[in-house]
Order: C-alpha cells, then structure tokens, then sequence
C-alpha cells in the first residue's frame, strides 16, 4: 500500500488543522508546513503524493510555490491542490490555468474536498 503523504502547506494553525482532520477521517497521512520555503525544503528530502497549497501564504505565495514545482524536472508532475480564503471567480481561473489541478474556496466543502482529493491523487480514499 502506498503511505505517501500529502503534504499540506497552510500558514493559518486553524486550517492546518481542519484539513489534517478531513483527511485523516479517510485515512490519509499529511505533513503540515506553514510556508512555501519550507514546503520546497520538505519536497526536495522526500516523496509526497501530492500538495494541497495555501495561495495566500507569507513570504512566498502558493503561486510562486507552484511555479517552481512546475519548473523542477523531478517535481513538476506532482499533483497540486490551491486552497484559499481570498475566493474570486479571477482567482480561480488564474490559479487553474497556473496548472493547479484543482482550486477550492474555504471554507472547504467536505464532500468535495475529498471527493477531488480522491480523483487527483489516485484513489486514495
């Protein structure tokens, strides 16, 4: 069985934890990062079968995350979840055509939220 985990990257401790709970309901692992300097230090020592990416993070934003995800020959398939509380119809758009595999405004809709997690990180529900 695969035990990869997700690596969720969210500044706020409230977030970070209600994403850790949803996912562990479905018996998902998560690692929890609070910035994009320490997501790229934790995805460049080990394997995760994905990330669920805060776009409003300090510092670095979830943008400038996913560019130099999409940029590294060894990450750039990495499956790559935005989340945000800043939600526009603009915001949307921009981050799925930055090639975010999905976008979801918070607060998270449980159903939803697992149910796309489930579809792009390949069944892992």
């Amino acid at each position: 069985m695969d035990v990869m985990p997700i690596l969720v990257v969210e500044d706020e401790p409230d977030g970070q934890e209600l994403i850790a709970r949803l996912l562990a309901q479905v018996n998902v692992t998560v690692e929890v990062v609070g910035n994009a300097e320490d997501a790229w230090t934790m995805l460049n020592v080990k394997p995760y079968r994905g990330a669920i990416i805060d776009l409003a993070l300090p510092g670095k934003d979830g943008f400038e995350l996913l560019r130099a995800i999409r940029a590294d020959t060894d990450l750039r398939a990495l499956p790559c979840v935005a989340i945000t509380a800043f939600h526009t119809p603009e915001l949307k758009q921009q981050a799925l055509q930055e090639t975010f595999d999905a976008y979801f405004a918070k607060p998270l809709d449980r159903t939803r939220f697992l149910g796309e997690l489930d579809r792009i990180f390949a069944h892992l529900i």
